[in-house]
């Protein structure tokens, strides 16, 4: 791997936290005087506990314009660009449940960002206003499967959040190459010195989901809520100081599905080489393309961990 661009936060006592890629679409006029729509890609960071904000435009070859060019936009601004760079451009302030920020990602089918701050809630920020238009606590359905002995428990400590879309075109069967994942389920417990009271993630046997995916429950309801996703669209999360990915469904934040992840970098050898929890996750860009490649891949690594892991969860 090679590091393209590093950049200090500024102001240099604010502690970087979540970050994600996103794009905006502009109005500009080009070089024959005519209005045209471009893509312009940025960077939006939180902070963990400033509650500052900050955006990157980056220049590079992946805008839709030649950035080199000097452009006009809608409002009559000049704007020199520079060619492969990460240009801050706007700083923001923010609030959440905690005061804290701690994952986000952009989910392009409704141009929104969605925020964690270590609670049970995820926010749903507007992309261009960064204003909050909802939030949603994301729970977990476990116990019985009737409805009368099973319970809903909000599920705290969500932390790094990725929009993912696995686009699966083979659910059942196929052999599989790389990591298996199996499902979990959530108990709740009283953990050691180490932590305080957290929630501890057991294995089970089954292969379905306890919890109806949103998008499939709400199929009936007006487009304007669901009609941009899709059943194979999600949010994964990781949860603080658990070795597992939970997949959250985008509408009505209900966990749908939790992976386990504890063989990876088993807590005893973590704890022998002086390495923290798992609390890292970026997508790859690859989803399946046939059977024998079968789930979306990820990039993992934790706190002090020598090594990134590069898995692929199976739907």
């Amino acid at each position: 791997m090679k590091t393209l661009e590093s950049r200090n936060v500024e102001p240099g006592h604010l502690f970087g936290e979540g970050i994600t890629c996103y794009y905006v679409d502009r109005l500009i006029t080009n070089g024959g005087g005519e209005k045209v729509v471009v893509r312009e890609h940025r960077l939006i960071q939180l902070t963990w506990k400033d509650g500052v904000g900050m955006i990157y435009r980056i220049n590079d070859d992946s805008s839709s314009v030649d950035t080199t060019d000097s452009i006009e936009e809608e409002e009559g601004n000049n704007n020199e660009q520079k060619k492969d760079s990460l240009e801050l451009i706007d700083t923001f302030t923010f609030n959440t449940h905690t005061g804290e920020g701690w994952g986000i990602t952009f989910v392009p089918q409704t141009k929104e960002f969605y925020v964690s701050d270590g609670s049970e809630y995820i926010f749903v920020w507007d992309v261009e206003t960064l204003a909050e238009k909802r939030r949603m606590a994301v729970t977990l359905e476990r116990g019985g499967d009737d409805s009368a002995s099973s319970s809903s428990v909000r599920l705290k400590y969500v932390n790094e959040l990725e929009f993912v879309d696995f686009n699966i075109k083979n659910k059942c069967g196929g052999d599989v190459k790389d990591w298996e994942i199996h499902d979990v389920y959530l108990e709740q417990c009283q953990e050691g010195d180490d932590h305080q009271s957290r929630y501890y993630f057991s294995s089970f046997n089954s292969g379905e989901s306890s919890a109806k995916s949103g998008t499939e429950e709400c199929n009936d309801r007006d487009d304007k809520n669901t009609g941009r996703f899709t059943s194979t669209m999600s949010i994964l999360a990781n949860v603080w100081y658990q070795d597992v990915l939970i997949r959250i469904d985008p509408v009505t934040a209900k966990v749908t599905r939790v992976y386990d992840l504890s063989d990876i970098y088993p807590y005893d050898q973590r704890k022998k080489d002086g390495a923290d929890c798992l609390n890292g996750i970026s997508v790859t860009g690859k989803a399946s393309s046939g059977e024998e490649d079968e789930g979306l891949e990820l990039w993992v690594t934790g706190k002090l961990w020598p090594k990134m892991y590069r898995i692929r969860l199976i739907d």
